[in-house]
Order: C-alpha cells, then structure tokens, then sequence
C-alpha cells in the first residue's frame, strides 16, 4: 500500500480562530469543508490536543480564515509551530480584525472569512469533527486559494539535505514540516511535536551508518545543524542572533556538525 496516495487528496489551507474568557488562539488545519447548502454549513476536523479545539468545544463558535497564494511562511510558523499553551499568538500579531461574533479573522495572506456556530459535534477518537452554521461569510481578496501541495512547492522552505547523525543513528524527517527524529527505529505512536502528524508521515533519510562522518560543505565551512527541526547552516561562525528560518529557534538550539 502506498501511503503517499493520500497526498493526491486536494486540501486548502485555513487559520482557525476562538476566544474564551478573553483570549484569542488559533491553528492552522487543512480540514475544513462546506457539507450543506441548504442550511448552509461546514465541518472543521481538528486535533482534540490543541487548545483551539478546546476552545470551541467551551464556545461552541469558531472562524476559519482561508489562506491565500500570497501567504508568507512566518503566518505558518506562528499559527502552525507553536501552542497557544505556551504563548499568546495575537500578542504582536496585528494583521487580523474582529467580526461580529468578537472573534478574530486574519486579513493578510487570506482571501476570505466565515463565522461559524457549532450544531453538532462528532467524536473520531483523536479528532473530533464540529458541524457548523455558517453565521456570516466576508471576502477579503482575490488571490486564488493556497492548496497544501502549494504550500509544499512554493511557501515551505526547503531543509537541506542531511546524513547520519553524529552516532550513526538513522535520522526519519517529518515530511510536513521537516521535524527530525534520530534512532534506528521510529516508535509507531510517535507524533510529530511541532506539526503534530502521525509517525506515517515521516521518511528515512538515510540508512544506518556506524562510520559515516557528518556532511561537510563542499569549501570545508562549518555545518551547524537545528536540533529542532534539522535545517543546516553553513558557515565558521554561527551568528548569535540567527533564528531556524525553518522552526525559528535561536542559534543556542544549534549544534556544530
């Protein structure tokens, strides 16, 4: 069975916005659709760990913001790699509004803005899927909706190519936001901890090695790896104040290779 099939599937891309008792959150999800038209309504499947699900279980309201061509990475980064348990997402963020039902939308790198109430909700084990009332819908702009095959091609930075880890243990990428986890094998219950996918979406980058010495760049600079996320950055010297350009963690999260 070939499991990247499953990639053929066509999916859009949205920010998923809730407020309780004061405070706003959201995520990023590939899993909203419109199921009726008559009433008019859509469904939002969503991890049952995030703290917008948590949110919208407690208020039963929601918006989805769907994200256009013109998104950046950074709106990735901030609503897609990090927790709303551990930061607060609006504190410096000020590309969005509030609608009539005092949540937020985001008003740059989307096209468009539904509100919705929660009519019914559907238990799937580690998801749970919310049926909704669309309550209010605004169009934003008109750049043509981001597809997740776009944001792969053209939106995601590339990670450089790695070997073996310093040991020789394998190293398994996370093919949807390039997390890298380093053992000969990867736990069948592992889940990616910054995009949270199953362990069926990561790949073997390379076999096993016992003696096989880290990359190095091709005129002998330095590598210096991300422990977070595994992007390399070549160079004698690795700045003080550099930041991942793909996870964001500071240069104290590097190792030199």
């Amino acid at each position: 069975m070939d499991k990247k099939a499953m990639y053929k599937l066509s999916y859009g891309l949205f920010v998923v916005t809730a407020r309780q008792d004061g405070f706003d959150n959201g995520c990023i999800t590939n899993t909203v659709g419109q199921v009726t038209s008559q009433p008019n309504r859509i469904s939002l499947t969503i991890n049952k760990d995030n703290l917008t699900h948590e949110m919208i279980q407690n208020t039963a309201k929601f918006n989805v913001s769907v994200i256009s061509q013109a998104a950046d990475f950074a709106l990735f980064k901030l609503f897609g790699f990090n927790s709303g348990r551990d930061m607060d997402k609006f504190a410096s963020f000020s590309d969005c509004k509030r609608t009539d039902n005092d949540l937020f939308c985001i008003t740059k790198g989307t096209n468009a803005c539904i509100s919705a109430k929660v009519c019914k909700a559907v238990d799937l084990g580690t998801h749970t899927m919310f049926i909704a009332d669309v309550t209010d819908m605004q169009v934003l702009d008109d750049a043509p909706s981001s597809t997740y095959e776009y944001y792969l091609s053209n939106i995601k930075p590339k990670p450089a190519a790695v070997g073996t880890a310093p040991d020789g243990q394998t190293i398994w990428r996370c093919t949807i936001c390039g997390y890298e986890y380093v053992g000969e094998e990867l736990p069948d219950d592992f889940i990616c901890p910054l995009c949270k996918h199953p362990a069926s979406d990561f790949e073997k980058v390379s076999p096993a090695s016992t003696d096989a010495p880290a990359e190095k760049s091709s005129d002998s600079k330095s590598t210096w790896r991300c422990t977070v996320c595994g992007y390399e950055y070549e160079g004698d010297v690795l700045p003080d104040d550099f930041e991942c350009p793909i996870c964001g963690v500071g240069a104290s999260d590097f190792e030199k290779v």
